[in-house]
């Protein structure tokens, strides 16, 4: 069958086109789908400065190039093999095997969840990559009772981990951020304390809050080599603190925690979805979440795009100004 597709065919450039979508294997559904996120972690094909290099962008080899992979949609036709799901399910999940910007999405049923009951008639929202990198990272790096836990970055992600890791019995949830709206949804959200390193020194506070010990847990989610330094300078010394990597890092970016790795010696824990154990299992915890509310996804998706206007939602997604902090885009408005 056909469809319609917003492509990336040059840096900064999306094009509407009809594409023919391949029959479907045993074991795969057809999606018609209602939404798909835009992710900070494809600005680097947005902008054209990964796509073709190797061992990096091994979907985007050149151009066009297939970029979407927060799908949420209904199922429209199934494989003979698909046990799992029925026809006029409403399902999201791990949707890496094509263009997510398409009004039509093909996925292996292994790779799906159904959104929950209670969800449904907000199914929008529930894009559940991002959901499940969430649940990924507290898989990872196993926080236990009484930590102190620092999050580096003030962003869409940092902020779904602020929300899951507060209903954790932890002793300090620490947040370091620049936007002060950003910062004020984070108490909200549950953190124990925020700090604005533009008008603070963020170390000195932190090891203030810690009595100069540092935290058991720091995760960058800033993504720059500050961040990721001052992460790692904040690590507990010498007990095996664990710094947790979740960002999206240029791949040009210096690394500035050297010292940091003998002398306060953490554990290092690059936490990404395709590191999770189980994934199916974290997809179907965080559906579970999802449906307790513990994810605010109507207040972080602040932007909604038509198909043709993809290309205005990552350049807004990389300015962030205002109040932006995460946009989807709805295939079926063209």
């Amino acid at each position: 069958m056909k469809t319609l597709a917003a492509k990336l065919v040059a840096a900064h450039r999306f094009e509407v086109t009809e594409v023919e979508l391949p029959a479907l294997n045993s074991d795969q559904v057809l999606i018609d789908v209602s939404s798909c996120g835009i992710c900070s972690s494809e600005v680097p094909i947005f902008d054209g400065s990964t796509v073709g290099t190797p061992g990096v962008s091994f979907r985007y080899k050149e151009y066009p190039a297939d970029l979407g992979h927060e799908v949420v949609g209904t199922i429209i036709d199934k494989g003979k093999h698909v046990q799992n799901f029925a026809l006029g399910d409403v399902v999201t999940g791990l949707t890496y095997s094509g263009c997510g910007f398409a009004q039509h999405f093909i996925e292996n049923q292994d790779m799906l969840v159904k959104v929950p009951d209670n969800y449904l008639t907000r199914s929008q929202f529930a894009v559940g990559e991002p959901l499940m990198a969430t649940i990924n990272i507290i898989n990872q790096c196993q926080p236990q009772y009484g930590d102190s836990v620092l999050v580096v970055g003030d962003g869409f992600m940092s902020q779904l981990l602020i929300a899951a890791l507060a209903k954790l019995p932890l002793a300090q949830l620490i947040v370091v951020g620049h936007h002060e709206n950003r910062l004020a949804m984070a108490k909200r959200f549950g953190a124990t304390a925020v700090i604005n390193n533009k008008t603070s020194d963020a170390w000195q506070q932190v090891m203030t809050l810690t009595q100069d010990l540092g935290a058991d847990i720091a995760i960058d989610y800033a993504g720059t080599s500050s961040a990721l330094g001052l992460a790692a300078s904040l690590c507990k010394a010498k007990v095996r603190a664990k710094l947790v990597l979740a960002a999206a890092y240029d791949n040009n970016m210096p690394i500035t925690i050297g010292n940091y790795l003998q002398n306060r010696a953490p554990v290092l824990i690059p936490a990404y979805p395709n590191q999770s154990q189980n994934k199916q299992l974290d997809l179907e915890r965080a559906m579970w979440a999802l449906s307790q509310d513990i994810f605010p996804m109507e207040e972080l998706i602040t932007h909604q795009y038509s198909l043709s206007a993809v290309g205005q939602g990552y350049q807004e997604s990389i300015a962030r100004s205002g109040d932006f902090i995460k946009g989807i885009v709805l295939p079926q408005q063209v």
